[in-house]
């Protein structure tokens, strides 16, 4: 619980991590890119509805806070999907279970994180930043744990670590002797190493925070712990995102600028020295390729040609990139951008570009506490993750964890003096004595 929020208040910001972590943690121990089966909406559905009562039940009265004008180009955003979701519900190629799934979850969802007091909203997102880190840490110790088992079922792609009568399971990609993707308890190791990659750059950010202070030494344990498993999760995404993002944590927190610019010139030169390997090896186009994932952003430009404007509609992008490959898939095309344009049209990929633009500048502006620095940061990882994963067109964490940093990003930041109501007291005056 936060030691600031009462009981009932901490209950219900709890309940929204449930929220933010459902999608991820019902899903089979079994591999899945991008496209889920049918059923897991409609179980999610009903979860959504019930824990949005909670939450209602628990907070009223909502408050309406100050926001900045600025936040209507969100409103428009969601408004136009919306309407192009209603629109499309009964065509062809409309996945309508999903549409429904994401037109009800994202309301009901913004309608909480909106009417959330400025208070609530500072708690909410500090305990969504302790889970992270926490979930992270879980994450990365299980699977690197599991590693040493010794029992596998090349079928399911799992991997069995027993101890006496006890069995861990997890995900692995790959063919034994050689390397192992590990995926943990995700259902893909590029999955794994998302939820990875905050939780690393939170602990990055708390061990420069606290260091050379005791505290420090878990930090740096818990970041060697995820650092490793990123590595084995072998998610390019993932090693890339991180190592940007932890030189933009360095930057900020190193003090002094010389001693940032000798922090900027390592990351440099050891990334040059990296890519210098990569060529040596041969490795160098395949992972400026990012495994093939070009080919599905060239496929995806294609099929969005005959819908230019508005699209195909939600859930259909599976079905655009069979038609384009000529094979049954599991994913879509591995870009939230593409995968924009291709359902909802060129209209909503430029809306949904300007939400970003939009958020990444009021995070820029209001960077100067430690609490808007990690809403920066985990915008940023959402910025580059997005551009490599469809993650942001579904009813996911990542998405519900957009619209948290949207809602977080559009107060508007009052001064000191103004942020509590006070009282007008009247003036004195003072006549000069006769």
């Amino acid at each position: 619980m936060l030691k600031s929020a009462n009981i009932p208040t901490s209950f219900a910001l709890s309940i929204l991590v449930i929220w933010i972590m459902l999608d991820s943690w019902i899903r089979p121990l079994s591999f899945t890119d991008e496209v889920l089966p049918k059923q897991w909406s409609l179980w999610l559905l009903p979860a959504y509805i019930v824990l949005f009562s909670v939450c209602w039940f628990i907070l009223r009265p909502f408050y309406r806070v100050n926001r900045t004008t600025g936040h209507q180009i969100g409103f428009i955003f969601l408004i136009y999907l919306t309407f192009h979701i209603v629109f499309f519900f009964f065509n062809a190629n409309t996945d309508r279970v999903l549409a429904s799934l994401y037109l009800i979850s994202t309301w009901l969802f913004v309608g909480i994180v909106s009417l959330l007091s400025r208070t609530s909203i500072d708690q909410w997102h500090r305990l969504l930043y302790y889970f992270l880190y926490g979930q992270a840490v879980f994450l990365a110790s299980y699977a690197l744990i599991v590693s040493f088992g010794t029992t596998y079922v090349p079928v399911e792609n799992l991997q069995w670590l027993r101890i006496g009568p006890l069995s861990f399971p997890q995900l692995y990609v790959g063919e034994q002797g050689s390397f192992l993707r590990l995926a943990g308890l995700m259902n893909n190791p590029n999955t794994f190493a998302a939820w990875l990659v905050p939780g690393g750059l939170l602990a990055w950010f708390y061990l420069l925070r606290q260091f050379p202070r005791g505290q420090s030494l878990l930090h740096a344990v818990f970041l060697l712990l995820i650092v490793i498993a990123l590595l084995r999760s072998g998610s390019q995404t993932g090693i890339y995102s991180f190592v940007l993002l932890a030189l933009l944590t360095s930057i900020r927190m190193v003090p002094g600028t010389r001693r940032r610019m000798q922090v900027a010139a390592c990351y440099v030169t050891g990334s040059l020295i990296l890519c210098a390997v990569f060529a040596f090896q041969g490795l160098l186009p395949r992972l400026l390729s990012l495994n093939g994932r070009f080919t599905l952003w060239q496929a995806g430009w294609h099929a969005s040609a005959d819908a230019l404007w508005f699209g195909h509609g939600i859930g259909s992008a599976p079905r655009g990139l069979q038609e384009q490959l000529g094979e049954r898939i599991l994913y879509t095309f591995h870009s939230t951008p593409i995968t924009f344009l291709y359902e909802f049209g060129l209209i909503g990929c430029l809306l949904y570009g300007a939400v970003f633009l939009y958020l990444f500048y009021r995070l820029l502006r209001i960077q100067t506490t430690d609490l808007a620095f990690l809403a920066l940061l985990l915008a940023s990882w959402l910025g580059l993750l997005q551009f490599t994963e469809s993650v942001l067109v579904r009813p996911s964490g990542f998405y519900f964890i957009w619209l948290s940093l949207l809602a977080y990003a559009s107060l508007r930041r009052l001064p000191p003096h103004d942020s509590i109501t006070t009282v007008p007291t009247p003036r004195r005056t003072y006549t000069k004595g006769v």
